[in-house]
């Protein structure tokens, strides 16, 4: 009785570990998020690397671009300067922020720019509600509408990019309609700063690029074009970890380390001797049939790395 709640128990926790693995990835921005709120099809396009900790920020930045997409806490002087030597080594920075934890990395930086100040609204030039306005990109070469989502504006802009129309309104008292004391558009809601060799984008809406909205307008086009050819660093660091990321993190790494061929083999043979020990055979009996059934089932697997394997394993 107690090897069968034994075994029912290992079975459970290992089917629970299986659904969580396979179960999709929900947090806002996350590139494994197929879910409106996700980032999978900029990561379907670029094939982006995270970055969990800025040692792994590449030295030089040229040819290479860090997203930094809905950052939920602020930039610390250890970042602000490694962020700045990667832009003025060639690196392109994106910031998209409309809540302002994107302006302590325009602080630490001495900008004059800063992200807030209520949700632009537009009546008219909008997709399909006034919280999702049009705004236009004007470039030398040409000019696309882009479509934003609860977007804020950005004050003490140089060299807007992305502006919405006259007929847009700062809601600053969230009541979705126009008062007299909030100001009306054209607002700068995209900015872009050389610096060195490299430049820094600032949007006013982290929503830019998710999933829900990077196929409205041109939305798609306007990012390509900005990237370019440049690889895709993305900051994984400034996102809260919730305990389903967390859990999930940990087991897929768990499952990176038993694709190696050591642990492959350790994990079948440790399979076998714990079925061995459930079922009543002589222990030399059990020996052959596990290394033989293995070697059946991988017949270009090494017999002297199993057999070696499986002894050690019996001796812990």
């Amino acid at each position: 009785m107690k090897k069968i709640l034994l075994l029912s128990l290992v079975l459970s926790v290992a089917f629970c570990l299986a659904l969580l693995a396979l179960y999709p990835e929900g947090s806002d921005f996350r590139l494994e998020n197929p879910f409106w709120n996700g980032m999978s099809e900029v990561s379907e396009i670029f094939k982006p690397t995270l970055l969990n900790s800025y040692a792994e920020l590449p030295p030089v930045g040229r040819n290479a671009t860090l997203l930094l997409i809905g950052p939920d806490r602020n930039f610390t002087a250890d970042e602000t300067r490694a962020i700045t030597r990667f832009i003025y080594s060639g690196g392109q920075v994106i910031l998209a922020d409309e809540i302002g934890f994107g302006n302590s990395l325009l602080e630490n930086m001495s900008l004059s720019m800063r992200i807030g100040g209520g949700i632009v609204l537009d009546p008219l030039f909008k997709e399909r509600n006034a919280r999702l306005p049009k705004a236009r990109y004007i470039s030398d070469s040409y000019i696309v509408e882009v479509v934003l989502n609860h977007a804020s504006i950005i004050q003490g802009c140089n060299r807007p990019i992305l502006q919405t129309s006259s007929f847009s309104y700062l809601d600053v008292n969230m009541n979705n309609e126009w008062d007299p004391h909030e100001e009306k558009g054209p607002f700068n809601v995209g900015c872009a700063l050389k610096m060195g060799e490299g430049e820094l984008i600032v949007f006013s809406d982290s929503s830019l690029f998710i999933n829900s909205m990077i196929n409205l307008g041109s939305n798609r086009e306007f990012l390509l074009n900005i990237i370019g050819n440049r690889r895709v660093l993305v900051d994984s660091i400034h996102w809260s970890q919730t305990t389903f990321t967390i859990a999930k993190s940990a087991i897929m790494q768990f499952i990176n380390i038993l694709t190696t061929l050591e642990a492959r083999y350790a994990l079948i043979l440790s399979a076998l001797i714990i079925i061995a020990r459930f079922t009543p055979m002589r222990r030399k009996a059990a020996r052959k049939i596990m290394v033989e059934d293995v070697l059946r089932l991988n017949p270009s697997w090494n017999k002297d790395i199993l057999e070696r394997l499986a002894r050690e394993i019996r001796h812990e």
